[in-house]
Order: C-alpha cells, then sequence, then structure tokens
C-alpha cells in the first residue's frame, strides 16, 4: 500500500521526471494514470515498475478513454490502496472529481496540482463556483507559477496554502548536451518548437514575421519551425501567400532527445500563443542558452521573461510583433548571446529535483497537520525563488 497516490492523465515525459525523483526522495506513492498515452503526444515514456508504482486505466489515448470505466477504475484503485494522501492534477475531468469525493469521504488529504491561469480561457460562473468548491476542500496546491497562484487567489484559496513547486524540464538532457551544433553565419534564427493549432497562435506570427522581413531586407532572418498539428497544411500555404516560403523552414516532428540540437542551432526562441497554461518548451529553450519572446497570454511568461532574457508582446498586437521581430533581427549575435547566458541560468532552476523538494514537503505538512505518525520521508530542503 502506498501513503499517497497522485491521480494524473497520461505518462507524459516531464512528470516522469518529478515521479522518478519523488522515488529518490523516499516518498511511498503510486501513480494512477486515467489512460496509458496521449493522441497529442509523439512521445509516452511508460515507467519501469522498478522507478515508482502505477497502474492505468484505460490502455489507449486520453482523449478516448470511457468516463463510466475511468470512474469506476479510480474509485477501485483508491478503495484498494487506500492511501494517507491524494493529489490530484487539476480539476478538469472525472477522474480529478473522483479522487476528491474519495478523499472526502475517506479522510485523506488534499493536494491540488493547479496549472490553469485567469486569462487562459473565457470564465463561466458556475464553471468559477464549481472550482471554487473543489479548492475549497484541498489541504494544499502546488503551482507552476505567479500566474496560477494568482488565479488560485481569486478563486478564493488562501494564499499561505499556495506553494510554487515550478515546472519541471529536463535539466540534465538540456545543460549536459554536448556543445556539437553550429549556428548558421549568414542569418538570425527564430525557431519555434510545438504543436500547429489554433491556440498556438501561428498565422500572425506568420504574418509579423513577413512584415519583419520586409524591414530587414539586407539581414538575413530565417524562422525555423519544428512540430506538427492540424494546421501545418494552412502554414505551409500562409508562407507562399506571404512570399515568405524561402525564409521559413518546415522541419517537421522531433523526438525529445533530438531537441538540445535543434535548440541550440538557433539563436532566439518565440512562443506566440494566445492561452498557454505555461510553456515547457520555454523553459527547453533557455536552457540550450536561447533568449525568449514569450506571449503575455502565456503562463510562464510572468516568471521566466525579464529584459535580461528576453522579451514579452501581446499576442493581439500584430503592430508590436512585427516590431519586436524587426528588433530581434537587428540584434547582434553577441548580445544574443549575452541574453541566452542569462536566460540559461533561470532555466536550470527548473529541475525535477527542486519541484520534488516542494512535494516532499507538503506530503509531511499534511501529515503533520493530521497527526499521521510513521513518516519517515527525509525533508530535502526547499529551493530559494
Amino acid at each position: 500500500m502506498s501513503s499517497t497516490v497522485i491521480i494524473h492523465n497520461h505518462p507524459i515525459h516531464y512528470k516522469h521526471l518529478l515521479f522518478c525523483e519523488l522515488g529518490k526522495c523516499g516518498v511511498d506513492f503510486e501513480v494512477i494514470f486515467t489512460a496509458g498515452s496521449s493522441s497529442n503526444r509523439i512521445e509516452v515514456p511508460l515507467p519501469d515498475k522498478q522507478q515508482y508504482r502505477y497502474s492505468i486505466g484505460s490502455p489507449g489515448p486520453y482523449e478516448e478513454a470511457k468516463m463510466f470505466r475511468t470512474v469506476q477504475f479510480v474509485w477501485r484503485a483508491l478503495n484498494h490502496i487506500r492511501p494517507e494522501v491524494v493529489i490530484i492534477s487539476g480539476y478538469y475531468d472525472v477522474a480529478a472529481w473522483i479522487g476528491w469525493l474519495w478523499a472526502e469521504r475517506n479522510g485523506a488529504g488534499r493536494i491540488l496540482w493547479a496549472e490553469s491561469n485567469e486569462f487562459d480561457h473565457r470564465r463561466r460562473s458556475y464553471r468559477e463556483f464549481l472550482k471554487r468548491l473543489f479548492i475549497r476542500r484541498c489541504d494544499y496546491a502546488h503551482v507552476y507559477g505567479r500566474s496560477n497562484r494568482e488565479y488560485l487567489k481569486l478563486l478564493r484559496m488562501p494564499e499561505d496554502k499556495i506553494f510554487i513547486k515550478r515546472a519541471v524540464a529536463d535539466t540534465d538532457l538540456f545543460l549536459k548536451a554536448p556543445v556539437l551544433p553550429v549556428k548558421r553565419q549568414d542569418c538570425i534564427t527564430l525557431l519555434y518548437c510545438g504543436r500547429y493549432s489554433s491556440e498556438k497562435n501561428l498565422p500572425m506570427l506568420f504574418r509579423a514575421f513577413a512584415k519583419a522581413s520586409q524591414n530587414t531586407r539586407n539581414v538575413g532572418f530565417v524562422l525555423r519551425m519544428v512540430g506538427y498539428g492540424p494546421l501545418e497544411g494552412y502554414l505551409c500555404e500562409l508562407a507562399h501567400e506571404l512570399k515568405v516560403h524561402d525564409r521559413i523552414e518546415f522541419i517537421g516532428k522531433a523526438s525529445q532527445v533530438e531537441l538540445p540540437e535543434i535548440y541550440r542551432c538557433a539563436d532566439a526562441f518565440i512562443l506566440p500563443s494566445t492561452s498557454e497554461p505555461w510553456g515547457l518548451v520555454v523553459n527547453e529553450a533557455m536552457l540550450s542558452g536561447l533568449p525568449v519572446a514569450v506571449s503575455d497570454r502565456c503562463g510562464c511568461a510572468a516568471d521566466l521573461v525579464t529584459p535580461e532574457t528576453g522579451w514579452t508582446f501581446s499576442p493581439y498586437n500584430e503592430t508590436e510583433l512585427t516590431e519586436l521581430l524587426t528588433r530581434i533581427a537587428l540584434t547582434s549575435r553577441v548580445e544574443l548571446e549575452r541574453m541566452g547566458s542569462a536566460a540559461r541560468l533561470i532555466g536550470s532552476e527548473y529541475s525535477a529535483e527542486n519541484c520534488a523538494a516542494v512535494v516532499v514537503q507538503t506530503i509531511v505538512r499534511i501529515m503533520q497537520d493530521r497527526g499521521i505518525t510513521g513518516n519517515n520521508i527525509p525533508v530535502p530542503e526547499q529551493p530559494q525563488g
């Protein structure tokens, strides 16, 4: 049996890193995955049972998991394990609510992992009421950063119960990658990495890039696109329509192990999303020594982007973005590298070790609050900042 259960939608590489680190910390836990994969992910890391205990409700994609089967699976798993603490990833699906109800009925402690921001979507009053009900009965919450914390405060969770645990990036993969890639010397390369979907705001990026290219005709400027998604065909057509198809490079999908080289071949990174709970690709770009241009509708912007590490902009102001891209194209490579070095320092703080330290301390705190004895988890030092 496990003292802690983590309810999560499906295996994903950055949470896998956190779970492995929790195991190293001596936490007695088990992960309940709703499904074994996601249709939106290239890679799904199925953990080794030696790394940590887990169970999977549906072997197929999370998006196709049946609600009734999920309800049965989560309830039965919790009844079998009978944890003292339940960590619930969000409040957006039936598995989260079943975990919440089980903890309510059985007197278990609850930690909410919340990744939402107030500005992610249009908010409806009845949904906000349900969220307030949900978090009111949670003992504590973990968030990635400041904008996530502010949203929970709006939902009336006391600030002293909200802890910033940070997002988890694969710091070892990116920091220890061999310095082999060589940047193109004939141009400044701006990189985008992610899905080609509507919330990523890529058509506006293309239009702004086309105008910036006109503003900097005598300067080499390339936009490199790494990813996949439903808008791929349209974006290729748009690049031709805007007459910048010779300056926009479509690289296609890339695996996690290929990413360090891809990032290091660029000079700067951009994420223009209109909605982005966090934006882990920004962490990866910073770990690779790139300055970052990030929409102010990305959750990470408030925590990661400073004048020393990059720029923020409105994803609804094409003129502002055009001016920013023009500025990036005209910035010297020496200055971009200086900003990239500052970005790497901040990015290195987002390790699994630092995140796990916050999670462990909160589990111990709940057990102490409830007078649970027999807890032998060694408490790691909490990261600063």
